[in-house]
């Protein structure tokens, strides 16, 4: 299976296509932006108790939301400023998401070789779908 992290904003109507791929599992941040595109992260990074999206009856373990040991590097590259797209991050990294598309091509995409060298996940930006399909087809004939 390949996971691929989907930040908000990044679901193009090229993107959404993936969805039909039987090998392609589309992911998302929890409670960003309610979709049928995407399946929703079960290991968001940092959800709290004092989050107002955080219900009982909520299927996410609150012991999964801790950040893992590359928080603080990812913090480092992306800037503490940018504490959303920190999370986002490292949710794919949890995830162990091999791909992450963003819209963004300020903290995260200008960053990209960085982030990779820490998470190893390959990141674009969501108009480069040339290039994101000539990585989805690379790990598929690893």
């Amino acid at each position: 299976m390949i996971k691929i992290y989907c930040e908000e904003g990044a679901l193009t109507k090229d993107i959404k296509a993936l969805k039909k791929e039987p090998d392609i599992l589309l992911l998302s941040f929890p409670f960003d932006n309610k979709n049928k595109i995407t399946t929703y992260s079960k290991k968001p990074t940092e959800l709290t108790c004092d989050n107002t999206f955080i219900t009982c009856d909520s299927d996410i373990i609150i012991g999964d939301t801790i950040a893992s040991e590359k928080f603080e590097e990812i913090s480092k590259v992306i800037g503490r400023k940018h504490y959303s797209d920190i999370r986002h991050v490292d949710t794919a990294y949890k995830e162990s998401c091999q791909l992450f598309i963003s819209p963004d091509k300020g903290d995260i995409i200008a960053n990209k070789e960085r982030l990779k060298e820490i998470t190893n996940i390959d990141f674009f930006h969501c108009q480069d779908i040339d290039s994101i399909l000539k990585k989805i087809d690379s790990i598929r004939n690893s």
